[in-house]
């Protein structure tokens, strides 16, 4: 009897019109949703052409059949992460790509979603984390006793936790974090929520260009500014890090810590 009380209700309930949204909000919220998916796309380039760059740094050449094994297995289990993380990157395009955002049911539905794929993302760059640590060990043989072996594991892990951080802290807010917040603040306007007041602030130089290009070209100059800016970064970092570890290396001959000579062999051993 509950049973069929509760189908009883549940056909009811979906009788029942869901609220409509008006067209202001939809056109709203269809230019935050353009913009995650033309940078998704965007991303997806970009990584297809810097894949075998971050295959490049993996010791197949090395003589020792363990690591060649090793680079191997970490191999696969890098691709593994690709193809899962952005499979789910794959189902949010195709929810974005979908129209239908006529009820409040459909703007929550896509906050969630939105919400979710924003922590699945952090996670993706994160997960390079213990691939990061185990690729260092094999650049160095896994001999920490050897002279310097040490100082460049740490390095290397370094390296790669500020990349992980700045890419969490500026690349996902600049092509995703700012439009989703968009969306949740409006969905929320359109349940009632209190929404706290933006904070004032001067445009970053990101979002100048971007303004800029899109100006110039329309929607391709985002693709162009995020190329630019994409590139640009990539050999900042390239350049800063190397100047910087130049740097610690002439002071620490200067002051007897380092001997150049035995740190020259070190580095010919991981080449």
């Amino acid at each position: 009897m509950e049973l069929e009380n509760l189908k009883e209700l549940w056909n009811k309930d979906n009788r029942q019109d869901l609220p409509e949204i008006s067209l202001e909000k939809q056109n709203e919220i269809h230019s935050p949703m353009q913009m995650l998916k033309i940078n998704m796309e965007t991303e997806f380039w970009l990584m297809v052409v810097t894949m075998p760059m971050l295959l490049i740094g993996f010791p197949f050449a090395s003589g020792d059949r363990n690591i060649v094994i090793i680079s191997a297995f970490v191999v696969v289990l890098t691709v593994g992460f690709i193809i899962y993380f952005f499979s789910r990157f794959l189902k949010l395009y195709k929810i974005l790509c979908k129209s239908g955002i006529n009820t409040n049911y459909d703007l929550f539905n896509l906050k969630t979603q939105l919400l979710i794929s924003k922590e699945i993302y952090i996670s993706y760059y994160i997960s390079y984390i213990p691939l990061a640590f185990l690729l260092s060990l094999i650049k160095i043989n896994f001999h920490f006793e050897v002279q310097y072996n040490l100082a460049i594991f740490g390095v290397s892990f370094l390296i790669t936790l500020m990349l992980v951080w700045f890419i969490i802290k500026y690349w996902i807010y600049y092509m995703y974090g700012r439009y989703i917040e968009d969306v949740v603040r409006l969905v929320d306007e359109l349940n009632g929520l209190e929404i706290p007041p933006r904070k004032a602030g001067k445009n970053s130089w990101f979002e100048r260009s971007q303004k800029f290009f899109m100006n110039k070209f329309g929607l391709k100059g985002n693709i162009v500014n995020t190329v630019i800016w994409f590139v640009s970064v990539y050999v900042f970092i390239i350049l800063f890090l190397t100047l910087v570890l130049l740097l610690l290396i002439i002071i620490g001959v200067k002051l007897d810590c380092i001997d150049l000579h035995t740190l020259q062999k070190a580095l010919d051993r991981l080449n």
